[in-house]
């Protein structure tokens, strides 16, 4: 499927899960199933073998636990990207490498 042009509304050096962790105070942000299309996160989670990928990242390892935990219940496989900063940048739309990437683990 063909991606619209997007453009980053405040380029800098802080991800948007970044500042979104700094607006909510104490809340312990993780960042998840925001890489694919509403339409493939909707389809069976299990495909050919495996289990679709969805990639999460977060500053709380208790709070990626609870989502990690979440993720595999309802048939993905999780992927823990690290902190929000790195794993925001590979997450980012536009220009991060993981947007829209449809990845399946072979179990």
């Amino acid at each position: 499927a063909s991606v619209p042009e997007f453009v980053l509304a405040a380029p800098g050096t802080k991800t948007s899960s970044e500042v979104v962790s700094q607006w909510a105070k104490g809340a312990k942000v993780v960042k998840a199933f925001n890489t694919l299309y509403a339409k493939v996160l909707a389809e069976n989670p299990q495909v050919g073998g495996g289990n679709r990928v969805i990639f999460y990242s977060g500053n709380n390892d208790d709070a990626k636990d609870v989502v990690s935990g979440i993720i595999n219940r309802i048939g993905f496989a999780g992927v823990d990207l690290g902190g929000l900063h790195e794993g925001g940048k590979l997450q980012r739309f536009p220009g991060g490498p993981l947007p829209t990437l449809n990845l399946i683990k072979i179990k």
